[in-house]
């Protein structure tokens, strides 16, 4: 039988995980639909599009780390462990988890809309590539530094 502090750790990686995949399905699901718009008017700026449209993804990537890395220090207690892991270590990892919830989930939703003005830019004037995808690129620094937070909070939580 789990034990109520393994279950809370658990769902701290499992929200990680699942907030930010929610979070880069809307921003990449924006972006996908001006994209669709931009490339039915010129089909050669699909691979513009699809850069851009990308970009929200990556959020769903570090969530699916922290809820790995969730697993491998839950594995650091021992199988007996574990599965007796007391209320207040469980507490603490679900608190560890809470910047790459909420910093996730946001910074995709934001990047997309901000990937679909790039968008704009992009389909009027081509060239502006470059200047355009370091819009979106900014936003997604919010969503390292939410996980660089949350492995650092798990690194000294699992040393307690």
């Amino acid at each position: 039988m789990f034990s109520i502090g393994f279950a809370i750790a658990i769902l701290g990686g499992g929200l990680a995980a699942g907030l930010a995949a929610y979070g880069s399905s809307v921003g990449v699901g924006k972006a996908g639909e001006m994209a669709g718009g931009v490339i039915s008017e010129d089909p050669d700026k699909f691979g513009s599009m699809l850069i851009l449209q990308a970009l929200p993804a990556t959020q769903s990537i570090y969530g699916l780390v922290v809820a790995i890395l969730v697993l491998v220090k839950l594995e650091g207690f021992g199988s007996d462990a574990m599965l007796d892991l007391e209320l207040a270590p469980g507490l603490a990892i679900f608190a560890a988890c809470v910047p790459a919830m909420f910093g996730e989930l946001i910074s995709a939703i934001w990047q997309g809309k901000v990937a679909v003005s790039s968008m704009g830019v992009v389909a009027k004037k081509p060239d502006a590539f470059g200047r355009a995808v370091i819009m979106p690129v900014l936003v997604e620094t919010f969503g390292l530094f939410a996980l660089i937070a949350t492995i650092i909070i798990l690194m000294v939580v699992i040393q307690l």
